[in-house]
């Protein structure tokens, strides 16, 4: 595993946005993509990263949560944040993510444009395909079943955020319990 390209893993073209661009987009992106870290860039460079702990203390510490879609992601984001290069290995990205401190590095090349970003949970997932099974086997997970198991624990996200939302109203308690039953029988997904 150390020896492995952080490339392998990573995410390419992850979505991104400028510096001028307000916090509500920056919401907006990582709602939508079901992320919890965006690089931000200008003229194609990164100079920061926004992540979902950077948003949720703007709005509860904010004095004005309407005001606060406005401020520009410059104002909130982490500035000059820690990057992993492109020519680094698993080993690399895991020694620095074992910090703590984040969770997420952005991949840059040589030139210093993102080209990538690489998670904690990104490690996790690669860690896991090689632990063998209780019979020994190795868990094969293709990128497809990876991004319908993703997809599936969005759905029940969603579902039980709507039901906490809703004061437990029974059409939204029978929506989650259908996406709950949906994630425990896909043949793609293993709860």
């Amino acid at each position: 595993m150390r020896d492995q390209s952080i490339v392998r893993i990573m995410t390419s073209e992850p979505a991104t946005m400028n510096v001028d661009e307000p916090a509500a987009k920056a919401v907006q992106i990582l709602e939508t993509e079901a992320i919890h870290h965006l690089p931000v860039v200008e003229d194609g460079r990164l100079v920061g990263i926004v992540s979902t702990p950077d948003l949720l203390k703007l709005y509860l510490l904010g004095d004005d949560p309407p005001a606060a879609n406005s401020i520009p992601v410059r104002q909130i984001m982490q500035k000059d944040p820690v990057v992993v290069a492109s020519s680094s290995n698993l080993r690399d990205a895991a020694e620095m993510l074992s910090t703590g401190s984040f969770h997420a590095l952005p991949v840059v090349d040589t030139d210093g444009l993102l080209v990538g970003i690489v998670t904690s949970t990104d490690l996790i997932q690669h860690l896991l395909m090689q632990i063998p099974r209780g019979d020994g086997s190795l868990a094969e997970v293709s990128t497809a079943a990876l991004q319908t198991r993703n997809r599936v624990l969005e759905e029940v996200c969603r579902a039980v955020e709507l039901y906490i939302r809703s004061g437990h109203a029974e059409h939204e308690h029978s929506v989650l319990l259908k996406k709950l039953a949906a994630a425990r029988v896909s043949d793609d997904v293993t709860l």
